[in-house]
């Protein structure tokens, strides 16, 4: 069961659950105890007492265990396993006790203090990477309003000192490490929210308030206009964020706005018209790691620069199917041994999974409607050793690119001949054109290692997809010890990848020609011959360029070290731009023009959104107090010491948070 509540007013009907914990993880029973607890009946609180009471005795409190202070996942769990728990079950203790402590029973009371006292240390002992954005966010929420709960000024200083961090780190860069995840930034924001709205510590209550605004922009930037889904790449999405069977994330938008966890203005951003253009976001820098988004009225197009974990989209489409709520989708995936997802890798039936998983390492490029991926399984390496013993054992292994609603495709092509009935075999070299809706996808397969014989191309319908299968391995399961880079066989990682590109229906008569079109394009797909690794070799690059009408785009990797060297279009290399868009930038130049805006400012980062409508812009920055001018169609605003915060000008009236 599903409740509509605000996080900062919760609220349910107390005959809507039954004593006990809620199934599945510990946490929704933790929710439910806040919910019970803010309602406040009698009835309330009893049942309140008895679920904290449950979840109260699956922490690990004696002292010498590792993870004192932590809980299970799960009530029954033998062991403290997923290191988050903690701090979900503390998101929900340490609002419960600042808001509604007094009508806990002393006993209870106390009880909830000593474990949220446990949970806070053992906090502190594992301090997750800043990098794990949303666990990261929970860990400041908890530390800061934890501290200052038990008055502990070493903890609240060391959760003020975390959140600096993540908002530096996320500002020098752009965007979060957890870039665009339509689940995961829902979390982060929810922890910006509950810190903002709580904490005493004035200079961290404007760091949440301003992190959550330039998260909120993102997210509306992302928003196909016609189809109201969250664009893609995402750096973690569930499967129905996927395939689009959950609701639309505009709708989620606007409820971030409902609950003020995102400022109202977002609106703006949603509604401003939609230029053809491209959305282009840093996650990190350092690591290389970004996201292109191109957004067309009948499809969007993302890819990533890289994957980051098992749940990364790195390539995805979603575009307009005419009478039809749910638009068509065209994702990448690495599947090794045809597994596809966490709960039952062999399964096949969606009914009852959500983990769709990742099993191949990404790099890739995009400009407008082209892009470039290329493909590498994930392997399981010892690179501690000099006498590796591989662990990757399996009988297959491809790239699949996957259009999610085979029922809804027009027309396949391979090469100069239409395909009628699956499976089909693809000719390297041939170029598959699929009709769906109002696109056609075309893609191009790259060179590939064949890591056996005979691996194929081909064109397969599973389960209501369309699968275009790039293999690097099928046959009997073997051992590929020849993938790890201390082996003495190793020669660098295999090949596989793909060239796509997408286009109205309209542009084109029919699949063919743009089939056509397409493999007119000179295409360099050249990777330096094969050594066995030594010491003294770590280089062999493999370029891969397509050019066509004056329009090139390409990409390097080294195969050895795997890893991205550069990416270019015909203007030169692409840089690691915190923010580019149509309506939005952000750079640490000291001024930034979007339209008729110019933002004038410290040489720190700092983002300007302007809607093309006119009478409304907004800006952040985020560096040291310096003056900042705001110029918007003969109108200045003008703020003699702007510290972290943000700016809004909308019709003369000015509103400044700082």
């Amino acid at each position: 069961m599903s409740l509509s509540k605000s996080s900062s007013s919760p609220s349910l009907d107390p005959t809507s659950y039954p004593p006990g914990l809620a199934p599945g993880a510990l946490f929704l029973s933790a929710d439910r105890a806040e919910l019970l607890v803010a309602g406040g009946t009698p009835e309330e609180l009893g049942r309140a007492e008895e679920i904290l009471g449950l979840i109260l005795e699956c922490q690990e409190q004696r002292p010498d265990a590792a993870h004192r202070g932590n809980f299970l996942w799960k009530h029954g769990d033998a062991v403290v396993g997923d290191l988050n728990a903690v701090e979900f079950i503390l998101k929900h203790f340490i609002p419960m006790m600042i808001r509604h402590a007094d009508r806990l029973s002393v006993a209870m009371r106390d009880r909830i203090l000593e474990s949220i006292r446990l949970g806070l240390d053992e906090i502190r002992a594992k301090d997750v990477a800043i990098t794990y954005t949303n666990v990261a966010a929970m860990d400041c929420m908890n530390s800061c309003l934890g501290g200052e709960l038990i008055r502990d000024t070493a903890i609240a200083q060391r959760g003020y000192d975390k959140l600096k961090r993540l908002t530096d780190l996320t500002a020098a860069n752009g965007t979060i490490f957890e870039f665009n995840s339509p689940s995961y930034v829902l979390v982060t924001l929810a922890a910006l929210h509950r810190l903002a709205s709580l904490v005493q510590h004035e200079e961290t209550r404007v760091r949440a308030r301003a992190m959550a605004a330039r998260l909120g922009l993102s997210m509306a930037l992302h928003i196909h206009k016609t189809t109201g889904r969250n664009s893609g790449p995402h750096s973690r999405a569930y499967l129905a964020n996927v395939v689009c069977t959950a609701p639309p994330e505009v709708t989620v938008v606007r409820k971030l706005m409902d609950d003020g966890v995102i400022p109202r203005w977002i609106e703006r951003v949603l509604e401003a018209p939609a230029p053809t253009g491209q959305i282009v976001e840093t996650a990190m820098r350092e690591w290389r790691v970004g996201s292109i988004a191109y957004h067309t009225p009948s499809f969007a197009m993302g890819t990533a620069s890289r994957e980051i974990s098992w749940q990364t989209d790195s390539f995805i489409v979603h575009y307009r199917m005419p009478g039809e709520e749910r638009p068509g989708v065209v994702y990448s995936r690495y599947l090794i041994n045809d597994a596809w997802f966490t709960e039952d890798p062999k399964a096949r039936d969606r009914s009852n999974v959500r983990n769709l998983t990742e099993h191949g390492k990404f790099y890739g490029v995009q400009d407008g409607p082209r892009a470039i991926g290329i493909y590498a399984p994930q392997t399981l390496e010892r690179f501690g050793s000099f006498a590796p013993c591989s662990r990757d054992i399996f009988d297959s292994a491809r790239a699949a690119i996957i259009w999610s609603r085979a029922d809804k495709v027009d027309e396949v092509w391979a090469g100069e001949r239409r395909v009628m009935s699956f499976p089909a075999e693809v000719v390297s070299g041939e170029t598959v054109v699929v009709a769906s809706g109002e696109v056609y996808v075309a893609i191009r397969p790259l060179s590939r290692t064949d890591l056996g014989y005979g691996a194929p191309i081909r064109l397969v319908e599973v389960e209501g997809e369309l699968l275009l299968e790039i293999y690097n391995y099928l046959g009997p399961k073997k051992c590929h010890n020849a993938l790890e880079r201390r082996s003495r066989f190793y020669q660098g990682q295999p090949q596989c990848g793909f060239y796509a590109e997408v286009a109205e229906r309209s542009a084109y008569s029919d699949s063919a020609a743009f089939g056509r079109v397409v493999a007119s394009g000179a295409l360099r797909d050249e990777a330096a011959p094969p050594f066995t690794a030594y010491m003294e070799r770590t280089d062999r690059p493999w370029n891969v360029e397509y050019t066509r009408d004056g329009k090139t785009l390409g990409i390097e990797v080294n195969l050895m070290e795997w890893e991205l060297k550069r990416r270019w279009t015909e203007k030169g290399e692409l840089g690691w731009p915190m923010l580019e868009s149509p309506h939005a930038r952000q750079n640490a130049d000291g001024r930034v023009a979007v339209g008729d805006a110019v933002l004038t400012c410290g040489k720190a980062p700092a983002w300007l959104f302007a809607d093309p409508r006119g009478g409304f812009c907004a800006a952040g920055y985020h560096g040291d107090p310096a003056l900042l001018t705001l110029e918007i169609a003969g109108h200045n605003v003008e703020v003699p010491s702007m510290g972290i915060g943000t700016v809004v000008w909308e019709n003369g009236k000015v509103t400044i948070e700082q």
